[in-house]
């Protein structure tokens, strides 16, 4: 503790020594903190974009002064060290420095409580009181390593992540004992690895590896269950409403409560549910529609959070607006109406076919149905829906008739007051999806990425993860040190010399007076400023130099990366706690995975690319082949080696002498015997005996169980069903011949999701969005953080510009820097917000993606006052462009932005989703 004593502080450390507080004592603790003195730097790669590992010059003696004129009569030693990491976030407005520094401080405090040992870390999770914290084979799994696991350990790879991320992490993820957190970041890294790859030394060590250097990280249920006694590790569930009957929605309830209950978001289809006012043939009675129904499911998923309190449970519902209630459920999220026909904790979606959109085009009529009457419109998709939908129409079994365009204008209501309804395409999803032999996909999920089959029979399932895009920009430069001819008053001069400060480049200047101007230009042949040589090769002018050191994209490195990410994500799905049987059943029949991606937009602007650059664009596509592509290679590759063990004991056994259960087809319980091969066979690959079947009928043995049929096994891909000719980078034509000869391990394998929290770890923007502000407050279950465009600062700070008045204008302009004149147009144009793209843009970039997008992906759009013309035209563009979801959530710029609030008093004068994280 702190005490005041004759004019004296003294602090009481944890131990309960008290000595006197020393100004000193903390400024050479910060400052050794600052200079990263006692941290070891391993040999070992690491990319670290944002300055976290390097020496930081920052004035110590101001923040010394801070912290003690804030300090009270009592308070506790960690309350200092929150006062100066609290005052140090604040300040990142001012120079990203001071989130630096904060970030080393909150670290080294975490290291002081925390063990270093991982093995030991897992003793006290596996001895504590009351119960084990983690499973026994997990546990079993580590000390099989033992402390070679703590040998490949990197503790300093902690300061990769912000104070930011730190928090994040430190709120829900990282293992706690009786309360108090005892993993380390590099803990939960390990933990990962050992949970996925047990006792593969190679393997642990390789996702370790890329797990600590930001390359990429797992979705949020997997990093908070994976190596517990319960790892629930997927993210996604598509339920089925079981059946229109009152013993079929209190299932699926029940199976929603179980997916909820292990931090599973979900989407539920009710297509089939009767419509209010139609006859319950079993009692002679009326139906009440939808509203009751949701209302129950809305209770639920507030009574039963994700994972013990650390998220809230979460329900998408689908529906197709065919549907005779298609009104009550796009008002039950509006905040006015009558509270008994809301259900306002829920989410809803539209499940679009193309003929309503046609209908609405043509400002058609559009019939509404009940599906007791009128059934398996939901069923069909394309020609056939249309025929069935006309057939129903022109036999009068619709309940109602209304103008398409005045429920299209319903919609709209919904979207700009609460930015749902989520708009999906369902013919899209189903004619470009790999998973048409199975049967017509009916729902997306909680986040609108997953497009997957499920039935009453079963409920679809993704696991997910995303890679973290800004880690492959490779800085270039020069091999020496050039010399650089400038003269004064050179804009392209200056311009020059902050583009060598932002890439870290060291030269020598020759700055030419007009005294001696004709003498070097007559000798070196100059005509134009400045002039750039090396070993006395002229390299060119600002242009020609900016070229030379552009930085790249390492391609190369992004497809060692996604390999590693689809092997990860196969154990997951061989390894996880299913909820319910419907959700093993599916996953483990069709396996199908998610990748997506986050810090789209850090990426180009790391690389100087706008935004909504053509360049920016031609990046955006060649990131998604190359995902794609190597995704699809890796699945086949894994095929094609299962497939070759598979092969051996296809020429020995029989369902009846492998399996124990032949009349289960997710069985892997096998008659053992004394041959050792045999079992060792049977051990590497462990078929279920759906596979096993399959390969009997002459399926790929290696490949999913489901492969025969779908359009890969017919040689289409994805870009295929969009029509486009594939990047000419990659040989699709090799691949197609092995995917058919071989198969592929998963049926599905891109779908970039959103990112909120692993963004929020990873220190990165969202997925593939814009940057919504260059200044803003930041809320979420860890607290209130000020958050700034750390590019922005640093490259403002380069040229010299940034200081409060430029800060104190961004923030009044609402994170904007448009305004800003003495900024170079070509900087404001990459810092543009998301205010200040088109979302035609937006749409295109998604679309320019999609053919290499085999689910598909969340697309938030931004309006600041959407119109029904405006908002129309959005929808229209994103339907005919051919994509599957149309739009995740609409969001509409907040009448009072919370930042202007923190203006300086005398300049206030002037105008004034967590679920899918992977």
């Amino acid at each position: 503790m702190i005490h005041i004593m004759e004019n004296q502080l003294k602090v009481k450390s944890r131990n309960g020594r008290v000595t006197e507080w020393s100004d000193d004592k903390l400024y050479h603790c910060l400052q050794s903190i600052c200079n990263n003195i006692d941290i070891y730097h391993s040999d070992t790669e690491y990319i670290d974009h944002w300055g976290l590992m390097d020496s930081i010059e920052l004035p110590i003696k101001t923040i010394v002064d801070y912290v003690k004129k804030q300090l009270p009569d009592v308070t506790s030693k960690r309350e200092v060290i929150d006062i100066v990491t609290d005052y140090c976030s604040s300040m990142t407005t001012t120079d990203t420095k001071y989130g630096h520094l904060s970030s080393r401080i909150i670290h080294r405090c975490h290291h002081k409580e925390t063990l270093s040992s991982f093995v030991e870390t897992t003793k006290i999770l596996w001895n504590c009181a009351g119960k084990h914290v983690i499973s026994e084979s997990y546990y079993n799994n580590v000390m099989y390593h033992s402390y070679k696991l703590d040998e490949i350990i990197d503790h300093n790879r902690d300061n990769l992540i912000d104070y930011f991320g730190f928090k994040t992490l430190e709120r829900a993820y990282l293992l706690k004992v009786n309360g108090k957190i005892v993993e380390r970041i590099q803990h939960l890294w390990m933990r990962v690895a050992v949970g996925l790859h047990k006792r593969d030394m190679k393997k642990i060590k390789q996702t370790y590896t890329l797990l600590s250097l930001k390359y990429f990280i797992h979705a949020t249920p997997t990093l908070f269950n994976i190596g517990t006694p319960n790892p629930q590790m997927s993210s996604c569930y598509l339920v089925s409403l079981e059946d229109d009957s009152i013993s079929g929605i209190f299932n699926t309830l029940s199976e929603c409560a179980s997916i909820s209950k292990w931090a599973g978001g979900i989407g539920l289809h009710i297509h089939n549910i009767r419509g209010a006012g139609t006859e319950i043939k079993g009692t002679n009675g009326t139906s009440n529609g939808i509203v009751p129904m949701l209302r129950v499911f809305n209770a639920t998923a507030r009574y039963v959070d994700q994972g013990g309190g650390r998220r809230n449970g979460s329900i998408a519902i689908y529906m197709e607006p065919w549907h005779s209630d298609i009104y009550e459920l796009i008002d039950m999220k509006r905040n006015q109406g009558d509270d008994e026909l809301r259900a306002r904790d829920l989410f809803y979606a539209l499940w679009v076919p193309d003929l309503f959109m046609e209908r609405v085009e043509n400002n058609d009529e559009w019939s509404l149905f009940s599906p007791d009457t009128a059934p398996d419109l939901s069923e069909l998709y394309g020609y056939k829906f249309n025929e069935l939908y006309k057939q129903y129409e022109d036999e009068g079994r619709a309940i109602r008739k209304v103008n398409a365009r005045e429920l299209w204008l319903k919609i709209l209501d919904s979207q700009m007051e609460t930015g749902t309804p989520y708009i999906l395409y369902k013919d899209a999803a189903n004619i470009k999806s790999n998973q048409q032999n199975l049967g017509t996909i009916k729902s997306s999920n909680l986040c609108t990425e997953i497009m997957e089959y499920s039935s009453k029979d079963e409920t679809a399932v993704c696991n997910l993860s995303s890679i973290s895009l800004p880690n492959f920009v490779r800085n270039t430069s020069f091999d020496g040190v050039p010399i650089v001819y400038t003269k004064e008053q050179c804009i392209w001069c200056e311009r020059l010399k902050v583009l060598f400060k932002r890439r870290n480049v060291s030269f020598e200047e020759i700055c030419v007076t007009d005294e001696n101007i004709k003498t070097i230009k007559s000798q070196l042949g100059i005509t134009t400023f400045p002039r750039i040589y090396l070993d006395g090769v002229e390299i060119g002018g600002y242009s020609e130099c900016e070229s030379y050191i552009y930085p790249v994209f390492d391609f190369e490195k992004l497809s060692e990366v996604v390999e590693v990410v689809v092997c990860n994500l196969n154990h997951i799905i061989d390894d996880n706690l299913y909820p319910t049987i419907k959700s093993k059943r599916s996953n483990l029949l069709h396996r199908p995975i998610g990748i997506g991606i986050q810090g789209l937009a850090d990426v180009f602007l790391l690389m100087d690319l706008p935004f909504d650059s053509d360049e920016a664009n031609i990046l955006n596509v060649k990131i998604a082949a190359t995902i794609y592509y190597t995704a699809l290679d890796m699945s086949c590759t894994l095929s094609e080696n299962r497939g070759s063990i598979i092969e051996s004991l296809l020429k020995t056994e029989t369902i009846e002498t492998l399996f124990r259960n032949p009349n289960d087809p997710l069985s892997t319980s096998y008659i053992l015997n004394d041959d050792v091969k045999r079992t060792n066979l049977i051990n590497v690959c462990r078929p279920t005996l759906a596979e096993f079947t399959a390969a009997l009928q002459g399926n790929p043995p290696g490949a999913y169980a489901t492969f025969a049929g779908c359009p890969a096994s017919n040689g289409m891909l994805q870009f295929d069903m969009w029509g486009v000719t594939p990047d000419d980078r990659y040989d699709w034509a090799s691949l197609k011949t092995r995917i058919k000869k071989y198969g592929i391990r998963n049926s599905l394998l891109v779908a970039p999701m959103p990112t909120a929290s692993t963004s929020q770890i990873l220190g990165n923007n969202e997925c593939f969005e814009p940057f919504t502000s260059n200044i803003y407050t930041r809320r979420t279950l860890s607290g209130e953080y000020i958050m700034v465009n750390k590019h922005l600062v640093d490259e403002m700070s380069a040229y010299g510009l940034w200081c409060d008045e430029m800060k104190d204008s961004i923030i009044k302009h609402n994170g904007s820097i448009q305004h800003i004149q003495t900024i170079p147009k070509n900087v404001r144009d990459k810092y543009k917000t998301v205010w200040e793209l088109s979302m035609k843009k937006i749409i295109l970039m998604s679309a320019s993606r999609g053919p290499y997008i085999c689910q598909s992906q969340s697309l938030n759009l931004w309006m600041a006052s959407p119109t029904y013309r405006t908002l129309t035209s959005m929808h229209f563009y994103a339907w005919h462009s051919g994509l599957k979801t149309g739009l995740y959530y609409l969001r509409r710029k907040p009448r009072h932005q919370v930042q202007q609030f923190t203006i300086a008093p005398e300049n206030d004068k002037e105008d004034t989703c967590e679920m899918c994280s992977a």
